[in-house]
């Protein structure tokens, strides 16, 4: 275990600032922004939640793991099933923070803000997490597990003939759903699936492709050289 840990502590520090700073920056935009509309008195105006920038990470952080640390660890001897188990803690670690800030600031901070008229809008809201903690916690955490599931697995393999074949599958089946009816409820209905679906349905097919698409990259490490 202490491996993987080690792992996932150099992920959390190397590259991975880039994405912390973009996010920090941005929500320090956004609440700079909701106290020079507070203190003009502008409260139909409406401002994206703190905690939305934070996604950015989930991201951001998982291209910059795949592209640029799998070279790192491997050059300083960490062995490979060591960093497909550490990474996965740097993505459980990133969306259970994330999830718990969301948490924080739809049901603690935008009430409060929202108080005189002022409207924040965060993806909890949006989404429709937000009928309880446990859903806000939980539909947030699966959801963004499968982003960086997704994210990292798509770049690690783009130096591979089947990572353009992927690149070129999502691009033609985007393509070609989009503009007909008949592909595009199927479409539809898979987005409904995880993010909109019943609060136990979202979560655990959000879990199930998390954890089945990220486990696709054992596959690829077993024939990866360096």
């Amino acid at each position: 275990m202490k491996k993987y840990t080690t792992v996932a502590k150099i992920n959390f520090r190397y590259t991975t600032w880039i994405a912390y700073l973009v996010a920090g920056i941005c929500a320090a935009a956004m609440i700079v922004d909701t106290i020079i509309d507070k203190s003009m008195g502008m409260t139909g105006d409406n401002a994206i939640s703190y905690y939305s920038m934070l996604y950015l990470i989930c991201i951001m952080a998982p291209i910059f793991i795949a592209s640029i640390n799998y070279s790192r660890h491997i050059n300083i001897g960490v062995k490979k099933k060591a960093y497909f188990y550490g990474c996965a803690i740097n993505y459980v670690v990133f969306a259970a923070i994330i999830s718990l800030c969301g948490v924080i600031e739809t049901f603690l901070i935008d009430p409060y803000l929202t108080s005189d008229g002022y409207q924040i809008y965060g993806l909890v809201k949006v989404f429709g997490w937000d009928s309880n903690v446990f859903t806000a916690f939980f539909s947030q955490f699966a959801f963004l597990l499968l982003v960086e599931s997704v994210l990292h697995t798509f770049t690690f393999i783009q130096d591979k003939w089947y990572g353009w074949l992927a690149d070129v599958i999502v691009v033609v089946i985007i393509s070609v759903f989009t503009p007909i009816p008949a592909l595009r409820q199927v479409e539809t209905a898979f987005f409904n699936l995880i993010i909109f679906s019943a609060p136990v349905a979202q979560i655990f097919t959000c879990l199930l492709l998390a954890a089945a698409v990220y486990s696709t990259n054992l596959v690829y490490l077993k024939n990866k050289i360096s």
